[in-house]
Formats: structure tokens, C-alpha cells, sequence
């Protein structure tokens, strides 16, 4: 969260004009799998500063940073960021003993295919490949864990409803990845082996597919929003991991925020 509010920092005071911004605070209550395939999750009460901008350069919306790098006709290419929240292995049944899982930051180019309006318009369809590097950190060193190809169809609007402006969000993708990503978090070296939990390494490929759905209301200065994701990774190629526990994942979470207004 802080690497996307400081990113998203950098890239307003660079100056772009003619945007579309809004600014303000919330609190926000997730509910989080410890990582896909984990039945334990942890819930998060985090405070945040909330930040909305659209240009034709750069978009930042909810958890979502794109930077324009490219554009023919329907076509664009932009940068694409995600990641994945640190997993102490002492409070996790399946990974005790074993080294703890840091922050996941994942940043690469995605090619898109707009079905209907484009990146700066609120009714939009398209196509999202994204090929994202990903590295693990503790904020005091990093190391290189591989890359991921997650592509999904989105769909976003906005439209205005008795006084109120509601901003549905709806996916639906496929997750893969390469063997160093998903050994990252589903290999068993043998020195972390048990009886329970045999050596294990992971292979490159098929990781599940996904469904999310995000809905904003916004009224007098105040958002209101709520969000879902449903992953199911029945036939996924770390499926048969020991520290795979689940074959369905919820992730879910609410956020009230206060914009600042002129």
C-alpha cells in the first residue's frame, strides 16, 4: 500500500495536465488469504489515502496503477502493477518452520485490447494481457521471484443514480505463472520437510482462474465501496503442492473514504 500511494505520488507531480483527480482518506477492512490454495487467511483494519486519476497518460484507480506507453486505434500498451501481502510462516498451520513469505511486487507491461471506449472513458470493455516481473522484499533487500501472465476481461462503468454516482467493476480472468514464481510460494525444500509435508517443487504453468467484482458509490463528498475476488485453482499446476489446502480462495474487503473537495 505504501509503494502504491508513493508511485502514484511521483507520477502526479511530474506534472501531467488536463486530469481527472480526486484526493481524500478512508479506512479500509480486507480479508486476505494467506496466498492462493491457503485455507487461513488474516483480516486487515489499514487507513489509507485514497487516490483517483485519469489521464491519457496514466490512470490510478482503486488498486489498479497504468501507465500509457503506447496506442493504435482499439490497441494500447501500459505498465501494470500488483502483488501480494507477507505471510509470517509462525502464524501459518501449513508453513511452520519454513522461511516467512515477504511482500510480493509484481510491475510489468500489459498489452489491451479496448471492445468498448478506452482508458479514460468510465464505460469501457477490453481485453488486459499482462506480463508482470515479480520480486519479493522486506524493504531491506529484494530478490527476483520470477514472472506472471494473468490475462482477464474487464469491464467498468459510471453512471449517476438519484443523486448518487455509482462505479461498478466486474473480471474475469486466468492465472499462470513461471516455476521460479510458484516454487517462491509453493516448493517444499528438503530441509523444511515433515511427515505431513513431503519435498516438493513447483512446476511453470496453469494457476486457476478468476473472478472479481468492485462497486463505488460516491455522495457529498464521501465513497463508499466494497470489492470480491473468487479464485478457484482446481487443475493448477502447483495444485498437488502440500501447502495447497483449498482449491476455492475469497478475498473481500469495504473502505469508507473522505474526498477532498475545491
Amino acid at each position: 500500500m505504501r509503494i502504491l500511494f508513493v508511485t502514484s505520488l511521483f507520477f502526479i507531480f511530474m506534472g501531467i495536465a488536463r486530469a481527472e483527480l480526486e484526493v481524500g482518506v478512508g479506512l479500509s477492512a480486507v480479508h486476505v488469504p494467506h496466498y492462493i490454495g491457503s485455507d487461513e487467511s488474516e483480516e486487515y483494519f489499514v487507513p489509507f489515502p485514497y487516490l483517483r486519476y485519469r489521464s491519457e497518460k496514466l490512470t490510478i484507480d482503486r488498486n489498479l496503477i497504468q501507465g500509457n506507453m503506447w496506442r493504435s486505434g482499439n490497441w494500447s500498451l501500459e505498465l501494470s502493477f500488483g502483488g501480494a501481502v507477507k505471510v509470517d510462516s509462525d502464524d501459518s498451520q501449513a508453513r511452520q518452520g519454513m522461511e516467512d513469505l515477504d511482500f510480493i511486487i509484481e510491475a510489468g507491461p500489459a498489452l489491451h485490447y479496448y471492445f468498448l471506449g478506452d482508458r479514460t472513458k468510465n464505460n469501457a470493455l477490453f481485453l488486459e494481457l499482462p506480463v508482470r516481473l515479480a520480486t519479493s522484499t522486506d524493504f531491506t533487500q529484494a530478490q527476483y521471484r520470477g514472472f506472471t501472465f494473468n490475462p482477464r476481461v474487464m469491464w467498468r462503468r459510471a453512471y449517476f443514480m438519484n443523486g448518487y454516482e455509482v462505479r461498478p467493476q466486474l473480471s474475469v480472468g486466468l492465472r499462470s505463472g513461471d516455476d521460479q514464481y510458484h516454487e517462491y510460494i509453493y516448493g517444499v525444500k528438503r530441509e523444511f520437510e515433515t511427515t505431513e509435508r513431503p519435498e516438493y517443487q513447483a512446476r511453470n504453468g496453469f494457476g486457476g482462474y478468476q473472478i472479481g467484482y468492485s462497486t463505488a458509490v460516491l455522495s457529498r463528498g464521501w465513497l463508499v465501496a466494497g470489492f470480491f475476488r473468487y479464485v478457484n485453482i482446481s487443475g493448477a499446476s502447483y495444485e498437488d503442492s502440500p501447502l495447497v489446502s483449498t482449491k476455492h480462495n475469497f478475498t473481500g474487503g469495504f473502505a469508507v473514504a473522505y474526498l477532498f473537495q475545491d
